[in-house]
């Protein structure tokens, strides 16, 4: 009796064949093609579960109506056509010019973001329009690929949902839910300082949606409260999902080395809080995309980020930090009058880090409690005690009232006030003036990433595959096989 012998998965493999084969392109290539052949054939096979169905209640219907043969014939002449409309819906490549582009509602320094409505089934969405030589030249095709992922590897209604992906010869395109609210810089903006238990809520919900983030695996490294969306009910969902990856590109590193090196020997400048409060709300005022300078500081940022050092998860908790001390003090803990003065806050931040002090009567309401303050303490913290588990940040005493498990249906703080699914009435206006000047440093950016020099290595065609996600639409009616509404966690999508 022959003994079965079992082989180790890359033995036999030369050295730069398992280097190639343990590649991130590789491994990443690799789960879209299985991912493939899976969706292929299931959609296969809900395909031909549907035919089946459709013919067997043509013949039922016809044996009970005794049509005549020549009654019969025309009937199945036109039961034919209708198969032969499906096939080709089947055959069809998704295009732009399926959608109907309503209005622009984003403008970011390698595309623009649209309101758009598929043409065919009515379905709203947030069109994402990207270039694919612009990107390749930026060397950002890495990080639009990991958005694409993470956009399709989740259901959860904390993360911005991704309803098709696309592509032509010229541009990529992500189809996402369209959240009505706006961003939380918005709400933010135009509240000030939150309630604590307003901040409670908010705080809650967003750690959620980087939980599940971290769940997928990945670390988002870049929150702010422009990366979270407001839906229409007022609940929160994450986006932004470019820098979610392993490595940020290794020019940014060296821009944000560099950048806390030239502050190395600069004083601290020591404010209070309310000449801080004061200077940040004036700097809003003034550029209202602060966030999206070139020239812009990275306020929620850890600095093991900044310093380019290893790094876990507990990053995020940091900027969840930051954000939440901005909730209840009106400014981030680190930000400064000018660029150089944040970046030497966020060097020196453990002299910066102080808690929020009023001395007037009418501004005492805005001190922070004990119990607040200690948990924001937990978060902007060194890396060896910052927390860095959900058990940690759920526990924390601040959250003893916090219905974790039913957070999402309980009633949001603030509800937009929408007239329609396609209001625009939380995004800027891109067709106003007004509107248009807060975008300068973005068209800036624009400018100086087109006279970026071109590669001269050309990218593949084998760059962008496995970018195609849903092109027979988000939960294609194939029947128990996990078809249906979309909703099934068991449905594929088509991914090519």
């Amino acid at each position: 009796m022959e003994t079965a012998t079992f082989r180790t998965p890359g033995a036999g493999l030369k050295y730069w064949e398992r280097e190639l084969v343990d590649s991130p392109e590789v491994k990443r290539k690799a789960t879209v093609a299985q991912l493939y052949f899976l969706d292929y054939y299931f959609q296969a096979l809900g395909y031909l579960a549907n035919r089946k169905e459709r013919r067997a209640k043509f013949d039922a219907d016809t044996r009970a109506r005794n049509l005549t043969a020549s009654e019969y014939a025309k009937e199945f002449k036109s039961y034919c056509g209708r198969e032969r409309v499906v096939l080709r819906k089947r055959r069809t490549k998704l295009k732009v010019d399926q959608f109907h582009i309503i209005a622009q509602v984003g403008q970011g320094g390698y595309g623009e973001v649209f309101l758009a409505r598929k043409i065919e089934t009515g379905q709203v969405c947030a069109l994402k329009k990207m270039k694919k030589r612009t990107l390749h030249k930026m060397d950002e095709i890495k990080h639009v690929l990991v958005e694409r992922d993470i956009l399709t590897a989740t259901k959860t209604p904390w993360l911005v949902k991704l309803l098709y992906a696309f592509q032509d010869p010229q541009f990529v395109y992500l189809a996402m839910e369209y959240v009505p609210g706006g961003d939380f810089r918005t709400l933010l903006n135009n509240s000030g300082v939150l309630k604590e238990e307003h901040a409670r809520f908010y705080i809650a919900e967003m750690f959620e949606g980087v939980n599940e983030l971290h769940r997928l695996g990945y670390i988002h490294r870049d929150l702010k409260p422009e990366n979270f969306l407001v839906d229409s009910t007022g609940h929160v969902k994450l986006t932004d999902f470019g820098l979610a990856t392993g490595a940020l590109n290794p020019k940014r590193i060296e821009s944000l080395k560099h950048k806390l090196d030239r502050v190395k020997d600069a004083e601290v400048i020591h404010r209070s809080t309310l000449e801080r409060r004061s200077m940040y709300r004036s700097m809003r005022n003034e550029d209202p995309r602060y966030a999206d300078s070139i020239v812009g500081s990275p306020d929620y940022m850890a600095p093991e980020v900044l310093r380019g050092k290893p790094y876990s998860y507990s990053v995020d908790y940091w900027s969840l930090g930051c954000i939440f001390f901005e909730f209840l003090a009106g400014f981030p803990p680190f930000t400064g009058g000018t660029p150089e003065e944040t970046w030497t806050n966020l060097k020196n931040w453990k002299e910066v880090l102080r808690r929020p002090e009023y001395d007037k009567e009418e501004d005492l309401i805005f001190n922070l409690s004990d119990v607040a303050w200690n948990c924001v303490t937990k978060l902007i913290a060194h890396a060896s005690i910052r927390y860095s588990t959900p058990s940690q940040f759920r526990n924390h005493e601040f959250f003893e009232v916090t219905p974790w498990s039913t957070l999402r249906s309980t009633p949001a703080p603030f509800v937009p006030a929408l007239d329609s699914e396609i209001d625009t009435g939380y995004y800027d206006d891109f067709t106003s003036l007004e509107d248009m000047a807060k975008y300068a440093e973005v068209k800036e950016k624009q400018k100086n990433v087109d006279k970026v020099k071109e590669k001269e290595e050309q990218f593949g065609r084998g760059v962008w595959v496995g970018f195609t996600f849903g092109k027979n639409g988000p939960g294609v009616n194939a029947k128990g096989l996990g078809g249906g509404s979309g909703g099934d966690d068991n449905a594929f999508q088509t991914i090519f």
